[in-house]
């Protein structure tokens, strides 16, 4: 019996293991996955990544999606990845500090 997988079932696996970390779902007990879309997302068209992703998903998942969900998990994707580039704004130097300091606590002073 052979293991190996076609080169379109391996594409799709690694686009959503691309899009996993931009896609929260809140489950519901007794309902299927329920999304709000992101504040400020409705806004924007959602950028050709953003679709692209929200593709990938509607393939593995689209059987038990509705299109409600497609649109709310496709902005998801589009506001996540407006923070990623957010982030990549911030210029960090080297000598930039963490926000705190880890110490482990030792007992009481001596």
């Amino acid at each position: 019996m052979s293991n190996s997988i076609s080169r379109r079932t391996f594409a799709e696996q690694l686009a959503l293991a691309a899009a996993a970390p931009f896609v929260a779902l809140e489950l519901s007990p007794g309902r299927g996955p329920h999304l709000s879309p992101p504040q400020g997302a409705q806004d924007t068209e959602p950028s050709p990544l953003a679709k692209t992703l929200a593709e990938a998903v509607r393939l593995r998942y689209g059987d038990r999606l509705s299109d409600d969900d497609l649109k709310a998990i496709t902005q998801a994707i589009h506001s996540r990845l407006q923070n990623v580039d957010q982030l990549y704004k911030v210029a960090l130097t080297n000598a930039d500090e963490p926000a705190f300091v880890f110490a482990a606590y030792r007992g009481a002073e001596r």
